[in-house]
């Protein structure tokens, strides 16, 4: 496991120090190993571009567009589900069709 190089990794290696945990020892338990590292909790996704698909009716002077095609790039580990998530929700509360999180 790669944790930051903070106060806050350095916080985690005593944490785990004071347990007896070291990460530095090679362990044959596959259960105990620590692979991976930290995503961002906010990234910015690059490349980002839409099309309208599909533009069907239209409420008041507004068209509705019924589809859109999304297209965008986001560095290893961040997941597209959830950047579609957020755009949705967040389209979804402005129009008042939920109640925002």
């Amino acid at each position: 496991m790669k944790y930051p190089s903070n106060e806050i990794g350095a916080l985690y290696n005593k944490i785990l120090e004071n347990d007896g945990v070291n990460l530095n020892e090679k362990c044959n338990i596959h259960e105990a190993t620590a692979k991976g590292s930290y995503r961002k909790l906010i990234q910015k996704a690059s490349n980002l571009k839409w099309e309208k698909v599909c533009e069907c009716t239209s409420e008041g002077e507004d068209p509705v567009i019924d589809a859109v095609q999304l297209s965008f790039e986001l560095e290893s580990g961040c997941y597209a589900t959830m950047l579609l998530r957020e755009l949705m929700l967040t389209t979804m509360a402005r129009e008042g069709k939920i109640s925002a999180p």
